[in-house]
C-alpha cells in the first residue's frame, strides 16, 4: 500500500512538473512575442504580418528613437531630401548652376552631322591605333635589342620576352578597362593571342599588333553605335531635367550621365574637360538636397515575416496532401490486402523503425535524391516529398490502427449486399476509420511544421524576394520555386548577432508559428469532431 501511494506521488510530481515546463514555455513564447504581435498602434502589428523580413534602421530624428524597416527607412529619407529639394530649387545659385550644367550637357550630347561623326569616328580610331603602335614598336625594340633596355628593367636579356609578354597583357587589360563594353570581345582576343605572348618573337608582336589594329577596326564602330545611344538617352533626360528640375528628374539625369562610363573614353576624346565639369554641378546638386540619415541597422530585425508564413503553410499542405494519399493507401494495403505472414511483418517493423529517424537524415535523403539527383533544385516539390516522406510511418502506423478498429460485421455485410472488395473498404470502412486517420494527421502537421533541417536542405531560402506565385514563365514553374519557412527563418535569427532587436524577431516568429500550428491542429480536430458525429457506430 506504501508503495503503491509513494509510485502515485512520484507520478503525479513528474507529470505536474512536465506540465509546469510546458506552460512556463508556452508562456515565455506568448508573453515576449506578443510584444512583437501587437506593440503597433491599432494594437495588432499588420506590418509583421504582411511584409518581407528586412534590415532594421534605429535612428535618432526629432529627439525621438524611430525604428524603420529598410522600406520605411528609405521612403523617410526621400520624404527629407524631397523637401530639401523644394527648397534647393528657390535658391538664385541653383538656377545658375543648373543653366551651367543644362547648356555643358546639351554642348556634350550635340549631335554632329554624318559626314562629322564618320571623321570623328576616323579620327578616333586612328588615334587609338597611333597610341598602339607607339607602344608595340617600343616593345619591338625590347626584343631586338634587349642589350639596351635590360638594365633599365634590372633583368637579364634572356628574361626580356617574358617581361615584354607581361606588357602586352597589362596592355590589354587596360583596354578591357578603356572599352567596357568590349570586355568579352578583349578577353577572346587575349586568349586567341596567348600563345603568340607566351613565346615572343619579333614576328609574333608584329602579328599581334596588326592584329589588335583589325580589331579596333572592327570593334570600335560598335562602341561608337552605344555611344551615340546612350548620347540620345541623355539629351531626352536634360530636356526633362530643363523642363521639370524634380528630384525625380535629377536622378534620371545623374544615372543616365554615370552610364557614359562605359564609353567614357570616347566623350573625352570628343569633349576636352566638358566632363569634369558638368560632374562637379551634379555633386553640388546632389550633396545639397540628399540627406544623409545616419542609424543603427541591424539584419533581419525589421518588415515581416509574411514569406515565411506563405511558405510554411504551402509546405505543409503539400506534404500532408502527399502524405495522407500515400500513407492511407498503404494503411489500406496492409489491413484490408496483405496476407499476414513474415513479408508483411518485416514491412511494418520497417515502418515503425523509420518513425524513429532522425529528420536530418531525412533531409540528406531529400537532398540527393530530389534536389540533386532529379535536379529538381531547393523547390517546393523537393521539400514535398521529403517531409511527406518523414511523416509517413506515423500516418500509415495510425491509418492502419484506425481501419483494424472497424468491426468485420461491416465488411462482411457489405459484401454480402454484393459489392466489390475496394467497393466495401470505399463505403463501410474508409469512411468510419476516417477520424482516426485524422489524428494522425494532426501528430503529422505538428512534425512536419516544426522540421528545419529537412527544410532547410530541399525548400527554403533564408531571403527570398518574390513568393512563390510570382514571376512565373509558366504555371509549373510554381512546383520548382524555393520558399522561406518560419522554422528555418527562427534558425537563421539565431545564428546573427543577438540583440534586443533580434530577439524580438526570434520570440515574435516563434509565437506566430505556434499559433499557426495550434490553428492547423484545431481545424483537424474540428474535422475529427464532425466525421465522429456524421460517421457514428
Amino acid at each position: 500500500m506504501m508503495l503503491e501511494k509513494t509510485i502515485f506521488c512520484i507520478t503525479r510530481v513528474l507529470t505536474y512538473f512536465i506540465l509546469f515546463c510546458a506552460c512556463f514555455i508556452f508562456w515565455d513564447i506568448i508573453s515576449k512575442g506578443s510584444r512583437k504581435v501587437f506593440h503597433k498602434e491599432g494594437f495588432i502589428n499588420w506590418e509583421f504580418f504582411t511584409e518581407s523580413p528586412q534590415t532594421l534602421h534605429v535612428i535618432e530624428h526629432d529627439g525621438e528613437t524611430l525604428e524603420l524597416s529598410s522600406e520605411n527607412y528609405f521612403s523617410f529619407k526621400r520624404s527629407l531630401s524631397d523637401a530639401a529639394w523644394k527648397l534647393l530649387i528657390t535658391k538664385s545659385q541653383f538656377k545658375e548652376v543648373k543653366e551651367r550644367l543644362v547648356n555643358n550637357l546639351n554642348d556634350l550630347t550635340e549631335t554632329p552631322s554624318p559626314s562629322s561623326q564618320k571623321n570623328l569616328l576616323h579620327d578616333y580610331i586612328e588615334n587609338e591605333k597611333k597610341e598602339a603602335k607607339e607602344k608595340f614598336n617600343f616593345w619591338l625594340d625590347m626584343l631586338e635589342n634587349p642589350s639596351n633596355h635590360a638594365s633599365d628593367f634590372e633583368v637579364s636579356e634572356e628574361e626580356m620576352p617574358y617581361l615584354v609578354g607581361r606588357f602586352i597583357i597589362a596592355f590589354l587589360n587596360q583596354a578591357k578597362s578603356k572599352y567596357k563594353l568590349l570586355d568579352n570581345e578583349l578577353s577572346y582576343f587575349s586568349a586567341l593571342h596567348y600563345p603568340k605572348i607566351d613565346n615572343l618573337t619579333p614576328t609574333n608582336i608584329e602579328d599581334i599588333n596588326l592584329a589588335y589594329f583589325n580589331f579596333l577596326n572592327e570593334n570600335l564602330p560598335k562602341l561608337w553605335n552605344v555611344f551615340e545611344a546612350k548620347n540620345k538617352n541623355l539629351r531626352e533626360r536634360v530636356v526633362e531635367f530643363d523642363e521639370n528640375p524634380s528630384t525625380s528628374s535629377f536622378v534620371f539625369l545623374e544615372n543616365n550621365f554615370k552610364s557614359i562610363d562605359e564609353v567614357q573614353s570616347l566623350h573625352e576624346f570628343n569633349s576636352i574637360d566638358l566632363l569634369k565639369k558638368i560632374s562637379d554641378d551634379l555633386r553640388w546638386i546632389s550633396s545639397s538636397f540628399r540627406i544623409s540619415v545616419d542609424s543603427k541597422d541591424y539584419a533581419y530585425s525589421g518588415g515581416g515575416i509574411f514569406p515565411a508564413i506563405a511558405g510554411t503553410l504551402l509546405l505543409v499542405g503539400g506534404a500532408m496532401l502527399i502524405a495522407l494519399i500515400i500513407g492511407v493507401c498503404c494503411a489500406v494495403f496492409l489491413s484490408e490486402y496483405g496476407k499476414t505472414g513474415k513479408f508483411l511483418s518485416l514491412v511494418r517493423l520497417s515502418i515503425l523503425n523509420l518513425a524513429g529517424v532522425p529528420s536530418i537524415i531525412f533531409g540528406l535523403f531529400g537532398m540527393g535524391l530530389f534536389v540533386i539527383f532529379l535536379d529538381w533544385n531547393v523547390s517546393l516539390i523537393a521539400g514535398w516529398f521529403t517531409l511527406a516522406f518523414m511523416i509517413l510511418p506515423v500516418i500509415i502506423t495510425a491509418s492502419e490502427e484506425s481501419l483494424c478498429a472497424i468491426p468485420q460485421d461491416f465488411r462482411e455485410s457489405s459484401i454480402a449486399l454484393g459489392a466489390s472488395k475496394w467497393t466495401m473498404i470505399k463505403t463501410s470502412v474508409l469512411p468510419y476509420a476516417l477520424p482516426g486517420i485524422l489524428t494522425s494527421s494532426i501528430l503529422g502537421v505538428a512534425r512536419v511544421a516544426g522540421e528545419t533541417a529537412p527544410i532547410m536542405f530541399t525548400a527554403a531560402f533564408a531571403m527570398r524576394s518574390e513568393l512563390p506565385w510570382e514571376g512565373l514563365e509558366k504555371w509549373t514553374d510554381f512546383f520548382f520555386q524555393g520558399v522561406m519557412a518560419l522554422p528555418y527563418h527562427i534558425y537563421v535569427i539565431s545564428k546573427i548577432p543577438q540583440n534586443e532587436y533580434t530577439i524580438d524577431m526570434q520570440y515574435g516568429t516563434a509565437f506566430v508559428f505556434l499559433m499557426l500550428v495550434f490553428m492547423l491542429a484545431s481545424l483537424s480536430f474540428v474535422l475529427r469532431a464532425r466525421l465522429r458525429r456524421k460517421f457514428n457506430w
